[in-house]
């Protein structure tokens, strides 16, 4: 118990809190010497007695001057409760990303949501019921914060994710604090729950949720505003995540592509003049639909949060609670679990179930031990052979040009394709070659090719030189690929947490066609098949659960500049950090407003100087990249070059379906 308790005055005993915390939380909490007090019988006054307030993390200096959030500003929070404060201890990865993260480089994932629509009608909400032409209008067709907290209350999320209402300790980093309120319990439900006190968690959204005004130059002010939240630093002891949303017209920052918002406008065209067809006067007042002859809206919602939380992944995955259809997607990732489950077990006997267990953990044993030994030898030889970055020289150019800010970022994303003509794309590639080509890989090899196309660039910038005799491009780049251990999913029962690791590869660097800026049409498919099976024998190894728990053994044991040393010469020089989210599989909705688009942006880790997140949503690829400004000077040509390498595979995947 982190703070004094103030004004309760009932005694707790100790069945009480045994039974009423852990319902409450879900998991272990940290014993303390006020919890103990509270255990042996003494309550409140033996508390006062043996600890009093100035032993307590907070003083009484600073409980005498807080100042109470009024409850009009925040409606959710319980007037005249009394407080508390559990100590949860931090993931081993949260404290390693608090650990290794740098002043230019901080650990802060990035995302927004593009929504448009209308909002679910609210019988609670008098202006939905309006037929004036401006007041309805505005709210209807946009997203707001009291929407935001009232969405985030309905769903549950603070008992669902309660540590998305956690702070990292002031005063011990190894721990979260989540502030509670005591409320004791009243005679309903027959009295079962009488003399029971629980615990209800604050969720103080006033502090994490704000409306900005919206972006008034196309994508360049969101491009701004997202470069402004990968850089500045989140105050940990305060907040861990936050949410900026901001409404306009639709298609005006850029976070819906303009070919979604001509379709949505143009939807919204037709549906107007349906409507105007079967419009009806009403008596003493306007038309009774006129309100839904307005341009549509759009409502896009910034989030970003510190990697002390969770991961991207885990995240993203947690939010999804929010939308409509959050009870179908946990219905169906527990059918996969079923299915998976009797997929294991199948209509054996005992015996053989038995003897299947011990096989599979013999081979599973092997794997771990003769994989890690390879994985680490793998480890080592990359460090061995990638000496320096290749961007290393563009780094030291361009400080002496004066370009290198450190820090700063060049951001871009675009939709790059339709998901099915990719994976049709893979699947022609696989059967001409042989092999089992991922879309994953597809793009990994998109991505190298606008690595070694930018390297190139710079090389001509610092010192022209002939195309076929390059002393600084290299022949092959390494990638940095983080894994969610998960899948990307949330498990029933189950909340947010780190659960990443990573592994770094080789790919090709430049090729013939690279340096003759086109060529033929093999160089592209050639360079897909190494990608693959460079990639290929990466996945098959547990080098990511391998990363994982080195991370978990670096923060709890290592000191802080050691995990920092670690952690930057563990990405072997590599060039690129590459992310694959893989996204759902239709639409989702939020309060009735459609999401059109998602984003995210990879913070950059120490010495990578590019980050680059491959999404699928909706049925759509989408591309987003973070990078140093001096190694990416020009974001949007740079997804350019792997929308060109894109289109050379398709050309090539186009005539071999012919010949097939």
């Amino acid at each position: 118990l982190a703070t004094p308790i103030g004004t309760l005055k009932a005694h707790i005993n100790k069945a009480t809190m045994a039974s009423a915390i852990p319902s409450i939380i879900g998991r272990k909490v940290i014993p303390m010497a006020a919890a103990a007090s509270f255990a042996a019988g003494g309550g409140m006054d033996t508390f006062n007695y043996r600890y009093g307030r100035a032993n307590c993390d907070a003083s009484s200096q600073d409980f005498d001057n807080a100042k109470p959030l009024a409850a009009n500003n925040n409606p959710f929070m319980t007037n005249n409760l009394a407080s508390v404060v559990l100590r949860k201890r931090m993931t081993s990865i949260g404290r390693f990303s608090l650990k290794s993260e740098s002043e230019t480089n901080l650990s802060i994932p990035t995302f927004f949501l593009a929504l448009s629509g209308s909002k679910k009608p609210d019988s609670n909400d008098a202006s939905a019921n309006t037929t004036a032409v401006g007041t309805s209008q505005s709210t209807k067709n946009t997203f707001t914060v009291n929407d935001f907290e009232s969405t985030w209350m309905n769903r549950d999320m603070p008992s669902r994710h309660p540590r998305f209402h956690s702070t990292v300790s002031r005063h011990d980093d190894r721990f979260f604090e989540e502030t509670h309120h005591v409320k004791a319990a009243t005679t309903e439900n027959d009295g079962n729950d009488k003399d029971e006190t629980n615990l209800q968690i604050k969720a103080e959204l006033d502090r994490h949720a704000s409306e900005t005004m919206h972006f008034s130059v196309y994508r360049e002010d969101l491009r701004n505003r997202i470069e402004n939240m990968l850089t500045s630093p989140i105050e940990v002891a305060e907040k861990l995540w936050e949410v900026k949303i901001s409404s306009g017209a639709i298609g005006s920052s850029g976070a819906i592509s303009k070919v979604k918002s001509e379709a949505i406008t143009t939807r919204q065209q037709v549906s107007n003049e349906i409507r105007a067809l079967k419009r009806q006067p009403t008596k003493g007042r306007l038309w009774k639909d006129a309100v839904g002859d307005t341009k549509p809206m759009e409502s896009v919602l910034l989030f970003r949060s510190h990697h002390a939380l969770a991961d991207g992944a885990s995240i993203m995955a947690a939010l999804s609670d929010l939308c409509d259809e959050a009870e179908e997607i946990r219905s169906d990732i527990e059918a996969e679990l079923k299915k998976w489950k009797r997929g294991k077990q199948g209509k054996k006997g005992v015996l053989r179930r038995l003897i299947s267990r011990f096989m599979r953990l013999i081979k599973f044993m092997m794997w771990i031990t003769l994989g890690s030994a390879r994985s680490a030898l793998y480890q080592v030889w990359l460090q061995l052979t990638t000496r320096t970055n290749p961007f290393d020289a563009v780094r030291q150019d361009a400080g002496k040009k004066g370009l290198a800010m450190s820090g700063q970022r060049a951001i871009s994303w675009c939709d790059a394709c339709p998901l099915d003509e990719a994976k049709r794309m893979t699947q022609i590639l696989s059967k001409a070659s042989g092999s089992n080509i991922t879309v994953n890989d597809l793009f990994v090899s998109c991505i190298s090719a606008a690595v070694t196309r930018q390297l190139i660039e710079h090389e001509e910038f610092m010192a022209p030189v002939d195309a076929h005799s390059r002393k600084r491009v290299a022949r092959n780049i390494n990638v940095c690929i983080p894994v969610h251990l998960r899948g990307g999913v949330i498990l029933p029962n189950e909340s947010l947490g780190n659960r990443i690791g990573a592994f770094v590869t080789r790919v090709p660097g430049e090729m013939t066609h690279d340096a003759r800026g086109g060529g033929t049409p093999s160089c592209p498919s050639d360079r897909l098949m190494k990608v693959h099976r460079s990639l290929k024998r990466s996945k098959q190894s547990p080098a990511p659960i391998l990363s994982h728990y080195v991370a978990k053994f670096c923060s709890s044991y290592l000191p802080e500049q050691w995990t920092k040393n670690i952690f930057q010469r563990a990405n072997c020089n590599a060039c690129v950090a590459i992310s694959n989210n893989r996204g759902y599989k239709d639409k989702i909705h939020m309060n009735g407003m459609t999401v059109e688009s998602a984003h995210g942006f990879l913070p950059l880790p120490p010495g990578i100087p590019i980050g680059v997140v491959v999404q699928s949503y909706a049925g759509v690829m989408s591309l987003s990249v973070t990078a140093e400004k001096w190694a990416v000077p020009d974001p949007d040509k740079f997804l350019r070059w792997c929308l060109d390498e894109y289109s050379r595979l398709l050309e090539t995947a186009a005539k071999l379906e012919k010949s097939q």
